[in-house]
């Protein structure tokens, strides 16, 4: 008898919920760091260089996301210099990346990142990738789970598209499993998706905003 599956029991929760449960990571963690990308990708100016919003998005983001994380017993780490955050149980690990324009959007399966991806990940997406059985999403082939004696983490990333012109943050928490030949993750099991940040919205009118005030410091370039 196969042994009892607990990711099973997540897969018809929202997202919001799902996450939680198998991480820990409340939408209130994930929504401060999306509000962070958008603030520090709105410093990016005309005489920057090109890419610069996504760049300090990213800095300030993953620190927003250690901030959130720290105080509950995650470590950071950077393991071949990607800024990761790791559970308690050393089980899973976090990285914040820029994701291109089909960042949250479920009726698009495959997302990118916005940049190719290092050894570090893809070494890690090879780890996932013998993880398939472990989520309730079909496949068109099916994997056995081979248990990694290494210290190997399961990698999730933080995927967030800033769109400044609409002051919308796109993001979701997903699972790589494939990167592409462009060098790019494309392909994602599973994919928690969380509600678009709409920095517009109407309740931001009555000054309701929960999520953490943070400073941005800003250090003149010579």
């Amino acid at each position: 008898m196969a042994p009892s599956n607990p990711f099973h029991r997540i897969a018809d929760l929202p997202p919001e919920q799902a996450v939680e449960q198998l991480l820990g990571i409340t939408a209130a963690d994930l929504k401060a760091t999306a509000l962070q990308c958008f603030r520090s990708a709105s410093l990016s100016g005309p005489l920057q260089p090109k890419g610069s919003d996504g760049t300090l998005a990213w800095i300030f983001g993953t620190e927003a996301f250690r901030q959130q994380m720290l105080p509950k017993a995650w470590k950071p780490a950077d393991p071949s210099n990607q800024p990761r955050v790791v559970s308690p149980d050393g089980k899973h690990a976090v990285t914040v990346a820029c994701g291109d324009h089909n960042t949250g959007n479920p009726y698009v399966k495959n997302p990118q990142t916005r940049n190719k991806r290092g050894n570090r990940t893809t070494k890690s997406v090879s780890y996932n990738a013998r993880q398939a059985d472990l989520f309730p999403v079909e496949r068109r082939s099916r994997q056995i789970f081979i248990d990694d004696q290494q210290s190997e983490q399961t990698l999730w990333i933080l995927l967030f598209y800033v769109d400044l012109e609409n002051r919308t943050v796109h993001y979701e928490l997903s699972r790589p499993i494939n990167i592409g030949e462009n060098g790019k993750v494309d392909d994602w099991n599973p994919r928690f998706i969380m509600p678009a940040l709409v920095l517009d919205a109407p309740e931001d009118n009555h000054g309701s905003d929960t999520a953490p005030d943070i400073d941005i410091p800003v250090t003149p370039r010579s």
